[in-house]
Formats: C-alpha cells, sequence, structure tokens
C-alpha cells in the first residue's frame, strides 16, 4: 500500500506522481525478460519504489509510506490518499480485488486509486479512482470484489446498487445491500454464496463439499429439516418441487447429493394419526412429526421479509414464522379431505418434543 500524509495535498499533485509513477514502472518492468513472470508482491514493490524516486523534489517527498502486509491500501501519500496495487499476468484488464468489509483500511485514508498492471501481452499500466473500476462482487472464502480497468464510468457495482461507495463501505453491514442487489437479479431456482446477517444461525461452510448421504444421522435431520421449513414447496405434487434445494444446499452448508427425493420419500407411506384416526401418509409427513423441534429452530427468529425471500411470494396477515410455515405447508400439501395434516404433525411434533410454547394457541 502506499499512502499520502495529509489532505493538504491535492489531487493533481497526487495523479502527476501516478503518471510519473507509471512511467518509470514501465520502463522497470521492460527490463524484465518476461515480465508476466513478475509476482504480485514484487509488482507492488516495483511500485513503491518508484513512487518514491518520482516523489522526490515534490510536495511528496518522502511522505509515501509502504503499509504492512495486509494492510488496505498499499501505498500511501501524505496520510489521505491511497493507492491500491494490482497486476495481471494476463492479457487482459480484469482481476479480483480486495474485501467488500475492508477491515483492514487505513483509517486516515479518504481517497483510493487503483492502480493496476497488465503483465501478459504487451506490459501496460492504468490508474483510475478505485470506485470507479469496480464492476460486482466474487466470493472466495469472503465477499470481494471483481475489478475491471475497462468499465464504463457509470457502470460500478456502487452504480447498481444505488450506494456511494464512500457511503457503503462506512455501514455496519456492507454486504446486506449487496446481497439484496444480487437476490434481485437471481432466478428463483439460484442462491447466493456467502452468508450475510440473516443466515447467521447456519453452519459454518466448511471448504470441503460433502455428499448428503455420507453425513451423519443427526447432520441429515439437521439439514433436511432446513429444507422443510424454508422449501415448503416439499410438500407440493409439483414435478419442480426439488429444482430450488440444490442451491441452497451447496451454498449454506455444502453438501451435493444425487438422489435429493429419497431424502424426503424414501420409504414409501407412513402411519400416522389424524382425528383420532390412524391412517397412512406419504412419508414426509411422518417425518415432519419427527423433525417438529428442528424445523422450529430454523423459524426461530425468521421475520416476514426474510420467509417471503425464502418462499417467493408475499405472506398475507402474518402473525409469526411457526403459523405461517403450517399456513403454507398445509397449503401447499392441498388435500381437501386433511386439510391441517401437515400443520397437526408439527404441534404433536412440538408436544411430543416438550417444545410446545404456546404456538397452538396462536394459530387458532
Amino acid at each position: 500500500m502506499i499512502y499520502v500524509d495529509e489532505p493538504a495535498v491535492s489531487r493533481l499533485e497526487v495523479e502527476q506522481l501516478l503518471m510519473a509513477t507509471r512511467r518509470s514502472t514501465l520502463e522497470s518492468i521492460a527490463l524484465y525478460g518476461h515480465p508476466e513472470r513478475i509476482s504480485g508482491n514484487e509488482f507492488e514493490e516495483i511500485v513503491y519504489e518508484n513512487a518514491r524516486g518520482c516523489a522526490r523534489g515534490t510536495s511528496l517527498d518522502d511522505r509515501i509510506i509502504h503499509t504492512a502486509d495486509r494492510d488496505f491500501p498499499d501505498i500511501i501519500a501524505a496520510d489521505f490518499y491511497g493507492i491500491e496495487v494490482k497486476a495481471t499476468k494476463k492479457n487482459d484488464w480484469t482481476s479480483i480485488g480486495n474485501s467488500v468489509l475492508e477491515s483492514s483500511r487505513v483509517a486516515t485514508v479518504e481517497k483510493i486509486y487503483m492502480f493496476f498492471g497488465k503483465l501478459g501481452g504487451q506490459p501496460d499500466i492504468r490508474f483510475r479512482d478505485y470506485e470507479s473500476c469496480l464492476n460486482g462482487i466474487s466470493v472466495t472464502h469472503y465477499p470481494r470484489y471483481q475489478i475491471d480497468m475497462n468499465l464504463p464510468d457509470g457502470e460500478s457495482i456502487f452504480t447498481k446498487i444505488g450506494i456511494p461507495y464512500d457511503e457503503l463501505r462506512m455501514m455496519e453491514n456492507p454486504i446486506k445491500p449487496i446481497r439484496q442487489y444480487y437476490r434481485a437479479q437471481m432466478a428463483a431456482s439460484d442462491s447466493l454464496w456467502w452468508i450475510d446477517d440473516e443466515t447467521d444461525n447456519m453452519p459454518a461452510l466448511s471448504p470441503v463439499i460433502r455428499n448428503l448421504s455420507s453425513l451423519s444421522s443427526l447432520e441429515r435431520d439437521l439439514i433436511v429439516a432446513s429444507v422443510m421449513a424454508f422449501f415448503p414447496e416439499v410438500f407440493s405434487s409439483s414435478s419442480k418441487k426439488y429444482e430450488r434445494i440444490p442451491a441452497f444446499l451447496a451454498s449454506q452448508y455444502g453438501v451435493v447429493t444425487a438422489n435429493l427425493r429419497d431424502f424426503f420419500t424414501a420409504g414409501g407411506q407412513a402411519i400416522v394419526e389424524y382425528d383420532n384416526e390412524r391412517m397412512q401418509v406419504p412419508q414426509i409427513i411422518s417425518r415432519v412429526r419427527t423433525l417438529a423441534p428442528k424445523i422450529h429452530a430454523c423459524l426461530t427468529g425468521k421475520d416476514q421479509v426474510m420467509l417471503q425471500n425464502y418462499w417467493g411470494h408475499r405472506i398475507e396477515d402474518f402473525a409469526g414464522a411457526d403459523s405461517a410455515w403450517c399456513a403454507e405447508a398445509d397449503r401447499l400439501y392441498g388435500d381437501a379431505y386433511r386439510p391441517h395434516l401437515v400443520s397437526r404433525q408439527y404441534l404433536a411434533g412440538l408436544s411430543d418434543s416438550r417444545y410446545d410454547e404456546g404456538i397452538s394457541d396462536r394459530m387458532n
């Protein structure tokens, strides 16, 4: 990172420094037989040394600082300006940038420039306002900006979501509005590949992709219960009722399966009690009773907006997550002769496990 020490230095002076640093850095990397072999850290060090050299005799003399390894940005000028250095070995102007959270940002820096080296093909360097070349979001182990130095003005991720960069970065949870933007663009079967405060009761996603069938019975039950809670269409007769679930399993649990249907319908029919009679029903209905406490745990704390996002439609007369889920599951099951079969099994399961906390009264 490169820093400029105080805001008394003008943007024009800093941009003149960047132009001079670009020229001298291109001269430096031209001395390498294979510039595309220069590592990102080596390129950053070359930029820093050239910036220091170009600052001599100017208002920025001795005011260029190379920050610590994980600090953001890479170079500071006069405490106020920052230079984030990136390089690609490819012959294009794109790369993955820094974390959306900017948790390691140097507090005094208010204005940042992107200084980008294209080392593949014919080497070249460009610099721009940092926020103007951030095109979208990529996710490694946390959400990071996508860099595109060819991005037209006015087409940054901040323009798309309608929040200026300097406003977004100061938010307590900057990921939330970005997530809302991407959710609005998704097809019904898509899922986001990162977690924010809306799903903080989900388990931390492992880097290892696991098969659902290889998990312990406890883990499988927890996952099946969450699917029942957030995708109540599994109770319907629709031929498309499992389409949205694989993306959810992969993004939230790092789990895949080739036989998803079996985890809900295996065993065919089951016997349950309804109106003091024992009757034969699909296996998934009997599972509601045994998994009721886990379904309840998944629903706990979920508000109307969150459930609407999962279920894909507006919830009328919302009186709590449990009652809304019971109404939704019963509606989707759609048995005119047993109209409350799912909800009765759910409430019976909560009662069996001493989880009945007055929910039945609230539903009547």
